[in-house]
């Protein structure tokens, strides 16, 4: 896989970039600031860099492009890198990407940003996120920092860094970093899967408690039901009831209703009539009215037509005037324009005398103009043959003064040659006779190194026997640290194991005494609540093994019995039993006196040797002091045997069954009583207090005794690492010694076989010299020969340039003539010139008023011709007003008779109006009596609404809580079969009236509604949620075992994920360790370098506290040095170091490409043809781009690319096939 392609828009300062990477080495080159290491951040950006100081910014919006004062700021940015060659290897990661398309070998990925802030991610055009892009990298070894993109801060960072983080250099070169992602992906889930358990275990505690409290709530709830039934059922008849009454009520009401409709009815019609009659007269006024009306409209319609008459009669007198004025001043104006046009005529004959004179003027200088023009021409043709030759004379003068500067250019050039060459002379014979001194100097040298370094030999033999016998004494102690190490794991083991089961006894023995699921520290333990009581029975007792089920047996419940000092304690925490509803609990009062039995019973001596019996229950029981009384009152007359056949048979063998004698128990618990009673079978409730507690002291004193041996075994383990440490560091300073004394030793020997190599090389260097001494004395020679020549020649050359001179001067002098001779007749002639165009202006002027002149009288003549039409058309106007004015005179005549005849209608039509308006008042008056009356009507029905509502309202109400509420339907309880009759409430009950049944209906629902305030508070759905909760709690238990094989599955593959990073690290160092020595040496010429690993231990912790993995560090010491710090090497040294351990990790493992930027800045010239060299060895396993303002750098690279700002502010790219060049020259 390599990158082949990088596209950006809109990053800092690329605007559009699309840069093609070929394999081998790309060079990018340019001034500074114009946006090199833009290309190196835009790659890293689009491998999902996060960090937004690597990329040089505030802000992860500042990578946008910003314009420029010709461009607009871009809202986006998007960054493209191209791969190609990839393997389905390297495409594991994100095969689920690209699960059911083809195979590629090409893969782009893309991000992209925008000024909002939004990010997106894509894999081949496909939406993805980051995690995946990493993983492809991770998975080819490009997405390391350390390995694909090397900055020049990163070189002072590396060797300044610590050896943790140089070991993360080494595990980017392993392909470890995949590894250790999922590994912490694997930790982060088994530590997000521990707090899931927990949090299913605490709500297990949870779901517990509220199982027992909802089993108390279901208990309630169902007598709550039961109440609620019986007041159901009283409610429902309580409304039948009502709802009978309603109705019946309903009814009455509705037939008043009913007759007060029907007066209204006869009122109602009475109102019609009378409207019906009002309606024809008012019918009949209108009509009128619209007679009237219509009259009285051709009445003003008449009038207005008049007016318009007398109006248009006016108008047409005026009209006529008006065409009078018209015509006089048409007139006037006729004969002024006839004036005009004589005087006109005159003029024009005037002016065409002056045109004619004129223009004789202007042939006669025309002519003038001519002659003067080719004068000038003849002129010109001699002045241009003149310059010609002035200008052959200054190129003759120009070549001999070039000739003569180079000659003498050149005599200065031998003198400088002969002044250097006489110094360089000087300086080989001083360098012969240095170099001779040198050859003896080595010679004596050589012998010195060589008796240093058998010298040295000796030494080291002795110091590597002393490092021996430290590896055997340290490998001895760590094996025995080891043992320890076993010994104090186990008995930690054992001891958690012991420490858990003692607890999970404790609480079991704890919660069956009755302190509490949690023991005497929970708030709800009978200890804490209850002061006065001490312990229980069985706490103070110790009783041997083989007889515990028998003294259980016997004592019983008793064995929870709590012990309290006094019997006024003992009524005091009975009380709070009570109170808190605890249950029953028994108390034994130690003030109480108790006489027990003064020796042993008569039975005793009959039994006491019988093979069957132990002896007495009391012997085997150790309590304290102040408990023996209690002991001996409970176990007095208690005797142990071995079975419970032979109990029986003791008892009927001495005739005990008849009361007089003792309490026989068996070992394995069962009881044969004087009274004849036999108990026996599993253990009860009390069953095993004692055998909990004999296991609580053994594990208790096992606890002790682990405890104390961990103790030891600690101490050991703690002196056992001091001594390590010691020897650790003995061996520490051994190594180092022998170290030190073999790369002393190896500096000597170098040294000494450079020198025997420097021999050979200084005696041909002798031979170089003598020879260069030769030739130099041979060209000095030929210099001085050179020079008389040059002499020569500039001598010839100064005697040519002074004729040529001379020859020039005449030619300009006369140049000068001919041009003063063009001078005069040029003036001449513009003289004339401009007295021809004053001339043709004359007569330019005088033709445009000729033709003035002729258009003045053209528009004269037409407008004759306009007034002679206008006169004619304000004749034929007047006429016809004339003949307008009289028509509307004869129409005003005709519209005075009509009028007249209009008037006396209209006096017809008003008296009749009158009398319709009479007949309208008087039946408004008997409409006004018959609505008063339906008015009385009206406010009487009221009263009998406003009831029968109210009625209607309660019985709605009443119907609807039985249809809606209780699901009862109405329609058989509207008649019943015995109207006087009511239902019977009870089975038995005698049958009283309505009114007395319902109060006893009411009384009883009422007693039911405070029994149901008195239960208080009712969880109904407590029987629902009893279930889902018993549901939801089985579901927790499978969880919470689910949970338990995640953490162990996480935990396994976490041992395996370590197990192979260990194995790559361990693996690649050793390969590096190698390379890093073989490249540290070639790129030096010489010099020693390795990698170490060193433990380290975490700040803050004891030494036995386990420690970080081990860290990396570089010893690095170049020909004739030895350095012991890192800091100490000058900036091109480490530059040189930290590739030479990039350059070895190629080797081992290559990455697919490799940025580099300014990296060869620190280096000199010599340092950067080596790095040079090391890049083009490295170039057919990885591809380079290479920032570099080196010129050597440069031509390492097989391709060019110059970053330019021909626009400010945008960066822009050229590139250039080195290696076509090549091939081209």
């Amino acid at each position: 896989m390599y990158l082949r392609t990088l596209v950006v828009s809109g990053f800092k300062s690329f605007a559009e970039a699309k840069i093609d990477f070929p394999n081998g080495i790309t060079a990018v080159v340019g001034p500074n600031g114009t946006g090199k290491s833009n290309i190196v951040d835009a790659i890293l950006w689009a491998m999902g860099e996060q960090s937004v100081k690597s990329l040089r910014s505030e802000r992860m919006e500042d990578v946008i492009f910003n314009g420029t004062e010709q461009r607009k700021p871009m809202g986006m940015v998007e960054a493209s890198l191209i791969f190609s060659e990839v393997t389905p290897r390297e495409l594991e990661p994100v095969s689920a990407l690209l699960e059911g398309l083809d195979q590629a070998t090409d893969v782009m990925i893309t991000r992209r940003l925008y000024r909002e802030g939004d990010s997106e991610y894509y894999f081949n055009k496909i939406p993805c996120r980051l995690k995946d892009i990493r993983g492809f990298l991770w998975n080819a070894r490009a997405g390391a920092r350390g390995q694909s993109v090397i900055e020049q801060g990163n070189i002072e960072q590396l060797l300044s860094a610590s050896p943790q983080e140089r070991r993360e250099f080494i595990e980017g070169t392993a392909g470890i970093i995949r590894y250790k992602k999922q590994k912490a992906e694997a930790l982060r889930k088994l530590q997000s899967t521990e707090n899931n358990l927990l949090r299913v275990r605490d709500i297990l505690g949870e779901v517990r408690g509220q199982l027992r409290t909802l089993n108390r709530q279901a208990k309630q709830a169902e007598e709550y039901q039961m109440f609620l039934r019986e007041a159901r059922e009283l409610e429902v008849q309580l409304l039948t009831h009502d709802f009978r009454r309603f109705f019946q009520n309903q009814c009455q009401f509705e037939n008043e209703l009913h007759e007060s409709e029907n007066q209204e009815i006869s009122c109602v019609a009475e109102e019609a009539r009378l409207v019906a009659e009002h309606q024809e007269v008012q019918l009949e006024l209108t009509s009128s009215s619209e007679t009237l009306k219509e009259a009285q409209d051709r009445f003003r319609e008449i009038e207005q037509q008049m007016s318009h008459a007398f109006t248009a009669i006016q108008i047409e007198r005026n009209r006529l005037d008006q065409y009078e004025q018209q015509h006089e001043q048409v007139m006037e104006e006729r004969a002024r324009l006839n004036g005009e046009g004589q005087d006109a005529t005159g003029s024009l004959e005037a002016l065409r005398e002056r045109l004619a004179q004129i223009r004789c003027e202007m042939e006669i200088l025309s002519g003038t103009v001519k002659e003067g023009e080719g004068s000038i021409a003849d002129l010109a043709v001699r002045r241009r043959e003149t310059a010609e030759k002035v200008d052959k004379g200054r190129e003759t003068i120009l070549a001999l003064a070039v000739d003569k500067t180079n000659q003498e250019n050149r005599l200065r050039s031998i003198a400088e040659g002969q002044s250097s060459m006489a110094r360089r002379i000087e300086r080989l014979a001083v360098e012969y006779a240095q170099s001779q001194t040198d050859q003896t100097t080595l010679q004596s040298e050589s012998e010195a190194l060589r008796q240093e370094c058998s010298s040295l030999e000796g030494q080291l033999d002795e110091l590597r026997n002393n490092q021996d016998r430290l590896e055997v004494n340290l490998q001895s102690q760590r094996e025995t640290r080891e043992e320890l190490d076993e010994k104090i794991l186990d008995h930690q083991t054992q001891a958690a194991g012991a420490e858990s089961e003692l607890r999970a006894i404790q609480s079991v023995f704890r919660e069956e005494i009755g302190y509490g699921h949690h023991g005497e520290g929970d708030e709800a333990s009978i200890r804490v609540a209850c002061s006065c009581i001490q312990e229980a029975l069985a706490e103070r007792m110790e009783v041997p093994e083989d007889v515990e089920k028998a003294i259980e047996a016997v004592l019983g419940e008793r064995l929870q019995a709590w012990i309290v000092q006094s019997s006024q304690e003992a009524e005091m925490s009975i009380g709070q039993f009570k109170q808190h509803e605890w249950g029953k609990g028994s108390f034994i009062p130690l003030n109480i006196p108790r006489q027990g039995p003064k020796g042993p019973a008569e039975w005793w001596s009959v039994v006491q040797h019988d093979t069957e019996v132990l002896g007495l229950a009391v012997d085997f029981v150790q309590v304290p002091d102040e408990l023996k009384p209690v002991v001996e009152a409970l176990l007095g007359n208690t005797v142990i045997v071995k079975s419970l056949a032979g109990a029986l048979n003791l008892m009927t063998t001495h005739s005990w069954f008849q009361g007089n004698g003792p309490l026989l128990v068996a070992l394995g618990g069962e009881l044969v009583s004087p009274s004849g009673v036999i108990s026996g079978g599993s253990g009860g409730e009390a069953g095993g207090l004692l055998r909990r507690r004999r296991e609580i002291l053994t594990l208790e004193e096992k606890l002790n005794t682990l405890t104390v041996g961990l103790e030891e075994a600690k101490a050991n383990r703690k002196s056992l690492l001091q001594e390590i440490e010691d020897v650790s560091r003995q061996l520490e300073e051994a190594t180092l010694s022998i170290r030190e004394m073999e790369f002393q030793m190896l500096t000597i020997q170098k040294e000494a076989s450079s020198k025997e190599k420097a021999l050979p090389d200084l005696v041909r260097r002798l031979d170089a010299l003598q020879q260069d001494r030769l030739a130099e004395e041979e060209e000095w020679g030929q210099l001085q020969v050179e020079d008389v020549e040059v002499r020569t020649r500039l001598e010839h050359l100064n005697q040519t340039r002074a004729q040529e001179d001379e020859a020039l001067r005449q030619l300009l002098d006369s140049l000068n003539t001919l041009d003063q001779e063009r001078q005069d007749m040029l003036q001449r002639l513009n003289d004339t010139r401009m007295n021809f165009q004053s001339l043709k202006s004359q007569s330019d002027h005088e033709q445009a008023n000729v033709e003035r002149i002729e258009r003045e009288e053209e528009h004269r003549n037409t407008r004759i011709r306009q007034i002679d039409g206008q006169l004619e058309h304000l004749f034929l106007q007047s006429r016809k007003s004339q003949e307008e004015r009289l028509t509307n005179e004869g129409l005003v005549e005709e519209l005075d008779i009509r009028k007249e005849a209009i008037a006396g209608t209209l006096l017809e039509l008003e008296n009749r109006h009158a009398e319709c308006m009479e007949g309208v008042k008087r039946l408004d008056g008997l409409i006004g009596k018959a609505r008063e009356t339906l008015s009385h009507i009206f406010k009487s029905r009221v009263p009998i609404e406003g009831r029968l509502a109210e009625v209607r309202a309660k019985f709605h109400a009443v119907q609807e809580t039985l249809t809606m509420t209780y699901e009862i339907s109405t329609d058989d309880l509207k008649y019943p079969q015995d109207a006087e009759q009511t239902p019977e409430v009870l089975e038995g009950s005698e049958q009283t009236s309505g009114e007395e049944k319902t109060g006893q209906w009411r009384e009883q629902l009422q007693g039911i509604r405070k029994k149901l305030e008195r239960i208080g508070p009712i969880n109904l759905a407590a029987i629902e949620e009893h279930a889902q909760l018993e549901e939801r709690y089985q579901f927790l238990l499978a969880q919470e075992e689910d949970l338990a094989g995640s953490i162990q599955s996480l935990q396994e593959i976490i041992q395996r994920l370590n197990q192979t990073t260990n194995k790559l690290f361990v693996d690649t160092f050793k390969e590096l360790q190698v390379k890093f020595s073989e490249v540290f040496s070639a790129l030096f010429a010489g010099g020693r370098a390795e990698l170490i690993l060193v433990e380290e231990t975490q700040e803050g912790q004891e030494s036995e506290a386990p420690t970080l993995e081990p860290g990396v560090e570089i010893v690095a010491q170049p020909p004739g040095k030895r350095l012991k710090n890192l800091n100490m090497l000058s900036g091109g040294e480490k530059t040189m170091t930290v590739m030479a351990l990039l350059f070895a990790s190629f080797l081992i493992r290559p990455s697919p490409f490799c940025v580099l930027d300014e990296v060869d800045a620190p280096l000199d010239e010599t340092n950067v043809v080596r790095f040079g060299q090391f890049l083009r060895k490295m170039a057919d396993r990885s591809q380079f781009i290479v920032i570099t303002h080196n010129k050597r750098t440069m031509e390492t690279a097989n391709s060019l690319f110059g970053v330019t700002m021909e626009d400010p502010g945008v960066s822009k790219l050229i590139a250039v096939r080195l290696h076509e060049l090549e091939e081209v020259s």
